[in-house]
């Protein structure tokens, strides 16, 4: 193949809509989590649980998904994220930063939608799967899952920084590429695989519904 740098479809529409769907579902389990109206924490946790689908749908989609949504694209090394700040990476679907972005946003959320399952306020909320934890882990995690949250806000604000300017500073298209699934790039285009993303939504709805009637299941 050679060197020159075409527009292709980079991100597959499955890998679009979940981007949007993480996102939208990341700034209101924040907002509802944070602004301390008790009566949106029920809307809290399912928003979490629908989180939670969404990460299992992000896992097997790296496995069997999109060409660039694979695992195997998400490598980087400190040499390679130094050399794109001195401009020296070609293009590529992914940049070294953008790797590092993703799986630390993907890690954290994990961490945070995970640990929330076993929280409690010890008054009128508690995860799902509290009750089949002992005491001192339920703490744990809600030591955690009260102080995660930093983190996602600190990688979030990054991640908007980031394309702010590269799209009023540089005058660069990378902030349209999560709409038109496009980029400037010398790889190859995706097939979208539309039937195993199907089966994908099914798998990580069944996940997340499983962990909503868990007492129902178990008790």
């Amino acid at each position: 193949m050679s060197g020159k740098t075409t527009r292709p479809v980079i991100w597959d529409w499955p890998l679009r809509l979940w981007h949007w769907a993480f996102a939208a579902c990341i700034a209101f389990s924040l907002y509802s989590g944070l602004d301390g109206d008790i009566g949106l924490l029920a809307w809290h946790q399912r928003c979490g649980l629908v989180l939670l689908g969404l990460i299992v749908f992000r896992l097997g989609w790296a496995i069997w998904g999109g060409r660039h949504a694979r695992l195997r694209n998400y490598w980087t090394t400190p040499r390679a994220f130094v050399e794109h700040f001195r401009g020296g990476a070609g293009a590529s679907a992914h940049t070294a930063p953008g790797i590092v972005l993703a799986i630390a946003m993907l890690f954290f959320a994990t961490l945070q939608t995970g640990s929330g399952l076993f929280a409690t306020d010890d008054i009128f909320n508690e995860g799902p799967l509290n009750r089949y934890v002992s005491d001192a882990f339920a703490d744990g995690a809600t030591w955690l899952h009260h102080r995660l949250h930093w983190a996602i806000i600190a990688l979030v604000g990054i991640h908007l920084v980031a394309h702010a300017i590269y799209g009023f500073v540089l005058r660069d298209r990378l902030a349209l590429s999560m709409f038109t699934g496009r980029k400037q790039t010398a790889a190859p285009s995706t097939p979208h695989f539309l039937l195993r993303a199907v089966l994908t939504v099914a798998l990580a709805a069944g996940v997340a519904l499983a962990v909503t009637y868990a007492r129902k299941f178990f008790d």
